[in-house]
């Protein structure tokens, strides 16, 4: 019998034992999820949505990784109808060695999400900019290299690279990379990767910092997973496995004011600390049709289930959605994007694969 056999009969013993509620919800606990929340259905109102998305793949080798990261950029009138704009921010490239790889791979997709929403706001000023995911938690995350790097290095950026990287920041690429030749000749070989992660995370903030400031009032960031526990349930899990679990109605709920107090992460770069601090947004979970979504942004529940409304299909926003299908990089277009670049090298996995 081969393993899938061995695996298969293991499942069959354990299909009375799983419990895919993960614990039983207290009734206590479900009559608070419904309290908190308000029964709404949207009155479809006229506003133009612009949404983002970001998608990255990538193929390791003995050594070095190659990568190819985009974001992708909708916009639909408020007449609702899409525009065709067709616009893209792309970065191809090979990261060696492979330190932090998977770190620096997603900082620049991040990247280039928020910067294509910049680009948007700018070029279209939608009343609504979607993006998938959570904003507080793009800054709120660690990142692995910069518990790793030493006070001198993180001096040496902040001070001398990240000025410049200010001074001539774009919206159509990752302006770290410009530093790299930089960052050769006056560091050791061995904290590349170190010094080069922290001078794009740096990039990373800058551009949330921008789209914030120039559009923060317009953003809304919808999350399909989330692990927040916001509203201080008895339980273990999550908000929104619990207001799912409730079987609530289309509706919201109450909103709980967030902002980004010192507990919540270690310290920010200095010169970023007062901008992030100083930020507000309402939190809530809200559910369009059947699914519950954890909803970032500063404006009114109401407002945003109204102003989406008409966008939702399947229980989603269309244009995110439709922003999602149109950036996703698959293993098949990764590989022709190899062949294209004619890499040819080894990756250890020959024997296997």
């Amino acid at each position: 019998m081969s393993i899938k056999g061995y695996l298969f009969k293991a499942a069959a013993k354990k299909k009375n034992t799983i419990n895919t509620d993960i614990e039983k919800l207290s009734f206590q606990t479900l009559e608070k999820a419904k309290e908190l929340w308000k029964p709404f259905r949207g009155k479809k109102i006229n506003v133009s949505i612009g949404a983002v998305d970001g998608s990255l793949n990538k193929k390791e080798y003995l050594g070095f990784v190659v990568f190819a990261a985009a974001a992708s950029s909708v916009f639909f009138n408020s007449d609702g109808k899409e525009e065709n704009i067709e616009s893209y921010n792309i970065d191809i490239d090979i990261l060696k060695p492979l330190e932090y790889s998977e770190s620096r791979v997603r900082l620049f997709m991040g990247i280039l999400e928020m910067k294509e929403l910049i680009k948007l706001n700018r070029e279209r000023d939608p009343d609504i900019l979607l993006v998938d995911g959570s904003i507080i938690g793009d800054i709120i995350r660690p990142i692995s290299f910069t518990l790793q790097i030493e006070e001198k290095e993180k001096d040496y950026v902040e001070k001398e690279l990240f000025p410049k990287l200010k001074e001539n920041f774009s919206f159509t690429s990752i302006n770290a990379k410009n530093f790299y030749n930089e960052i050769i000749k006056n560091t050791a070989p061995n904290r590349f990767p170190v010094i080069a992660g922290y001078l794009e995370y740096l990039e990373y903030l800058l551009s949330i910092e921008k789209l914030l400031s120039e559009a923060g009032e317009k953003v809304v960031a919808i999350s399909k997973r989330s692990s927040s526990k916001i509203y201080n349930f008895d339980s273990v899990m999550p908000d929104i496995f619990i207001f799912q679990l409730a079987n609530t109605e289309p509706g919201h709920s109450i909103p709980v004011k967030v902002t980004i107090s010192p507990e919540k992460k270690y310290k920010f770069p200095e010169i970023f600390e007062k901008s992030f601090r100083e930020r507000e947004m309402n939190i809530f979970f809200a559910k369009f049709r059947s699914d519950i979504y954890k909803i970032e942004t500063t404006m009114k529940p109401e407002y945003v289930i109204s102003a989406l409304e008409k966008s939702i299909i399947n229980s989603y926003p269309f244009p995110l959605k439709l922003a999602h299908d149109s950036v996703k990089i698959d293993n098949h277009t990764m590989e022709k994007i190899i062949s294209i670049l004619s890499i040819h090298f080894r990756t250890g996995r020959e024997g296997v694969d």
